[in-house]
């Protein structure tokens, strides 16, 4: 999927899932913003290459997710991501750190099984 394509069904589907969802006791709703990878998003160098590929990322710090285009394939896929990080926003800020203080790892951090468990209502927006 090209970035334009990627732009529109964040248009269409990210005001539904807000809606759905609502927002947090704290923080304001997130920007989505769409950008080739996490490395050419903090180097501003669209060219820009790594070996991380992740389809999306919630920053706590800004308040933003970023969804990286070249790694969704399709609505799908779109749609799993921002349910994902929006996931994330929605997380008590102080967990992911409590979390790894605790031992756990990505892979079996609670606070991300329960955003990739989010991914399944991905039917409500599709």
């Amino acid at each position: 999927m090209n970035k334009e394509i990627v732009q529109q069904i964040i248009n269409d589907v990210y005001p539904e899932i807000v809606n759905h969802y609502g927002a947090h006791d704290i923080y304001e709703i997130p920007t989505v913003e769409v950008h080739t990878n996490i490395f050419a998003r903090i180097s501003n160098i669209d060219e820009m290459e790594g070996d991380s590929c992740p389809s999306g990322e919630f920053c706590k710090d800004e308040n933003k997710i970023f969804i990286y285009f070249p790694y969704i394939n399709d609505k799908i896929d779109l749609i799993k991501a921002l349910l994902h990080e929006y996931r994330h926003y929605l997380q008590p800020r102080s967990a992911e750190a409590y979390y790894y203080d605790l031992g756990y790892t990505y892979e079996n951090n609670p606070m991300e099984l329960e955003a990739i468990s989010e991914e399944q209502n991905y039917k409500l927006f599709n």
